[in-house]
């Protein structure tokens, strides 16, 4: 999310409260949820099991790449399998640095791999525009050769989701 973006959102709570009391004063009753508060959203988004993690981000993926005229992503059991092995590895031993796309290729019989990293305390949503803004991830995310996906998401020591995205061609 950008600083303006941020900077929008309490101008925008004002805008409804005013909304609200107006209304309420005119006899109509309204009632707009507050807010979450940025402790309540990152408990939301830790609380979520790595599964639903998985496929919220490959839903935002998909969602950006139809955005852009590409094809969805299918599942694929080979890629996923990596995909979850080395998020995991990654989560438990505190490192952070992409595989080896020769060794995906190979272990998944693919003609293209690649991959894509996040990590953070952060929902699959903000994650996948993070890498979307990011100009090496967002070519990865929209590759014309990539047909299949697989994700990993597994929470480290420190309380962060670490994620791994791999993208294969058969």
């Amino acid at each position: 999310m950008n600083a303006s973006h941020v900077a929008l959102r309490p101008a925008l709570w004002a805008l409804i409260a005013g909304l609200v009391v107006a209304l309420t004063t005119a006899g109509l009753a309204v009632f707009v949820a507050a807010p979450a508060s940025a402790d309540e959203r990152t408990s939301r988004v830790m609380s979520m099991s790595s599964g639903t993690y998985e496929q919220k981000v490959q839903k935002h993926i998909n969602k950006q790449r139809a955005k852009h005229g590409l094809s969805r992503l299918g599942f694929e059991s080979c890629t996923d399998g990596t995909a979850e092995r080395w998020a995991q590895r990654l989560a438990s031993s505190n490192d952070f640095y992409h595989q080896s796309m020769t060794d995906l290729l190979t272990r998944c019989d693919a003609f293209y791999a690649g991959e894509t990293l996040g990590k953070g305390s952060i929902s699959p949503h903000r994650l996948v525009r993070m890498w979307m803004d990011s100009p090496p991830h967002r070519a990865v995310l929209l590759s014309k050769h990539a047909k299949r996906i697989g994700v990993g998401a597994y929470v480290d020591a420190s309380g962060s989701w670490v994620t791994a995205a791999n993208f294969t061609k058969f």
